[in-house]
């Protein structure tokens, strides 16, 4: 790893959903595609700091969208998005 990047461990719940999220563009997904290496416990990205950062930018916008119902508790997608927000923090 380099100190331009940053290492992402997902489950295979949070990486089968960032792979098929429709709000990506196709060009961030292929990005994480080709960072991922699969092992029995989930998927380790190895990305760019400058891809999470965008990443991290989207899932929030799609929190902002999709995370909360009509009494503004978090929706079982709002959760999901909530741990990869996390996930994505490039410290």
């Amino acid at each position: 790893m380099t100190p331009d990047s940053v290492e992402v461990r997902l489950s295979r719940q949070e990486a089968d959903y960032l792979v098929s999220a429709a709000f990506l563009k196709a060009a961030q997904i292929r990005r994480v595609c080709d960072g991922a290496v699969v092992g029995q416990s989930g998927v380790n990205l190895t990305l760019s700091r400058d891809l999470a950062e965008q990443l991290r930018e989207e899932l929030t916008e799609q929190l902002a969208r999709v995370g909360f119902d009509e009494e503004y508790a978090l929706t079982p997608e709002g959760q999901l998005l909530e741990v990869l927000i996390d996930r994505f923090q490039a410290d």
